[in-house]
């Protein structure tokens, strides 16, 4: 399973690169504009978060993306993988992927402790495992101030006890986020982007990076969910493609 990921995200990285998402062969010019850096350094939950700066930085927003917060939503921190590797015009971005490094590795949706990272927001330093992530993460966006955080999570089928969210947005306000939700909204569904319409919904849980961010730091946080039942390369695309159009609309790249 994990060689057939891999293979999938090699192919999209490819198809990625065509599309103008990630770099060429980097340059020692564009390696220098690419710099890691560690959330929780030293202890076994040690993130690697990346750091991308655009060529000019006097323009241009920052945008914080944060794929794999359940480890098993794998489209999510795929594609938050392949992002790492982009080159950007202008403006900042940041990217820590996966979130929960351990669930990915086992592909389960909980920590290693069987928490929930998506509920452990803003965290406690001292806490659980998943208090712990949480605390580092929220942390980050709270010293990076970005303009938007972008969450990647994936949305399995509706039961009865569970909504079929589907290709969908959540946002907890689209307060100075209006214009882009409706173009994502406008142009999914017009075929321009992703492989059907995307759904607006409101109403994150308590606990989840998309409500504690928004809440409490007043930035605002867009979830993107893509939909289990596609096929793994196409909820890779659809995450792909939203980043995209996000990363554009605040002038980080070009059309």
């Amino acid at each position: 399973m994990r060689k057939q990921i891999w293979a999938i995200a090699l192919c999209l990285t490819f198809f990625a690169a065509a599309c103008g998402y990630v770099r060429d062969a980097g340059t020692k010019e564009e390696e220098a504009r690419r710099s890691e850096y560690r959330l929780l350094e030293g202890t076994g939950l040690e993130l690697a978060a990346v750091r991308i700066e655009g060529v000019d930085q006097d323009s241009g927003g920052t945008l914080y993306i944060v794929g794999g917060i359940h480890g098993d939503e794998k489209a999510g921190w795929m594609a938050g993988e392949i992002l790492k590797d982009m080159e950007i015009s202008a403006g900042t971005v940041y990217i820590v992927s996966p979130a929960n490094r351990y669930g990915a590795g086992k592909d389960q949706r909980n920590t290693r402790e069987d928490r929930d990272l998506n509920r452990n927001f803003p965290g406690d330093p001292d806490g659980c495992d998943a208090q712990r992530i949480a605390w580092a993460i929220y942390s980050d966006i709270r010293d990076k101030k970005p303009d938007l955080a972008l969450d990647l999570h994936e949305a399995r089928p509706g039961t009865q006890n569970r909504d079929a969210l589907g290709n969908s947005l959540i946002c907890r306000s689209i307060d100075g986020i209006g214009d882009l939700i409706l173009e994502i909204l406008t142009k999914s569904a017009g075929g321009e982007i992703c492989s059907g319409a995307f759904t607006l919904y409101g109403s994150p849980p308590p606990g989840s990076i998309n409500r504690t961010v928004s809440d409490e730091l007043g930035i605002p946080v867009i979830t993107v969910e893509t939909f289990r039942e596609d096929e793994l390369d196409i909820r890779v695309r659809n995450h792909l493609e939203i980043a995209g159009l996000v990363m554009r609309y605040y002038g980080l790249a070009g059309d």
